[in-house]
């Protein structure tokens, strides 16, 4: 099952089957060129309730985010700084020094366990190298158990990372520009249920208006077998 909305946020409901939402808001969305691309920054919001929590045989955590975004909108890798740093056990504030010119996003999000549990953690988002056929990535960095993530250049709370690397691809969906791939959720030391970032850095995101509304798309595939995976559209009005 899935909802998504883009500029509201989607309630989940878990039955029989595994419900993932999809939310998200990109700001600005008036005053936007037909064909001038204008600087943005782009809330998502993820989040899916299990049929079967904690269980990885049977669809009990996320494996795989597909994010698909609408041609109108633009990705420019090439121009903020690449994070090259291992961040596997760096706490935010080490993270910051190690990566923080390559800081294009943060926000929230939840991982979970075996018993269903629910960990708070925060995010940071870091520009990160070329794969080795030249696709731009974007380290998904993640601490937990956190409450407060004000101040990451300062906040030294936590003891565990999840580390998630998601691949700009081409999208090959009519509609869409680009997609983000964010692999391996179901393998991380708590795999995430929940990701709520903010991703905004001078021109590293970039959006236009040639037609309204503009379209996010968010392909959920769960672990093990027993779970089909969740399609969740959403869309944003646009205007000139």
């Amino acid at each position: 099952m899935a909802i998504g909305a883009l500029g509201a946020a989607g309630a989940a409901f878990a039955i029989t089957d595994n419900t993932s939402t999809l939310s998200a808001t990109i700001t600005p969305n008036t005053g936007l060129s037909k064909t001038t691309y204008t600087n943005v920054s782009l809330f998502v919001h993820v989040h899916t309730n299990f049929a079967h929590p904690g269980d990885k045989a049977n669809g009990g955590f996320v494996k795989d985010v597909k994010l698909y975004f609408d041609s109108d909108g633009k990705i420019n890798a090439g121009s903020v700084p690449v994070c090259n740093k291992n961040l596997g056990t760096l706490n935010m504030k080490q993270a910051m020094a190690a990566c923080g010119t390559a800081k294009v996003g943060s926000g929230t999000a939840q991982g979970t366990n075996t018993t269903n549990g629910t960990i708070p953690g925060c995010v940071l988002d870091f520009n990160g190298p070329t794969n080795s056929v030249g696709q731009p990535t974007i380290k998904l960095y993640s601490r937990f158990p956190m409450t407060d993530c004000s101040s990451p250049s300062t906040n030294t709370g936590g003891l565990t990372n999840v580390i998630l690397t998601g691949t700009v691809k081409p999208a090959n969906k009519v509609g869409y520009g680009k997609l983000l791939d964010v692999p391996n959720i179901d393998s991380a030391p708590l795999p995430l249920k929940d990701f709520a970032t903010t991703v905004k850095r001078g021109n590293y995101l970039q959006a236009r208006c040639s037609a309204s509304p503009l379209h996010l798309q968010a392909v959920f595939t769960y672990s093990g077998s027993g779970q089909s995976p969740d399609t969740v559209n959403a869309s944003q009005p646009c205007s000139n």
